[in-house]
């Protein structure tokens, strides 16, 4: 019967003490964190083109964010100051 690595490293890990095992899953936390998802870009993708798609399918009819955000500053500005910003 062959042993795996993965069971001989689980049964190094189960001889060290719990501070040792604690640290040990702290080092191998570390690890993982610092090495990139495959899965995630491509989910994100696939969700961003989706996104897309959706609004070009609303045709001219679609949310023009820009611009919305630029009314809402001049209607701010005007508000606070009481006429149209020179950038208006």
């Amino acid at each position: 019967m062959t042993t795996t690595l993965f069971e001989q490293t689980l049964t190094l890990a189960r001889q060290l003490t719990v501070h040792e095992q604690a640290r040990l899953i702290g080092a191998l936390a570390e690890v993982l964190a610092a090495q990139p998802s495959p899965a995630a870009p491509n989910a994100t993708l696939v969700r961003l083109e989706a996104f897309r798609r959706e609004m070009e399918s609303l045709g001219p009819d679609a949310p023009n964010f820009g611009a919305a955000l630029e009314a809402d500053r001049q209607t701010r500005q005007t508000t606070l100051e009481g006429e149209p910003h020179v950038h208006a």
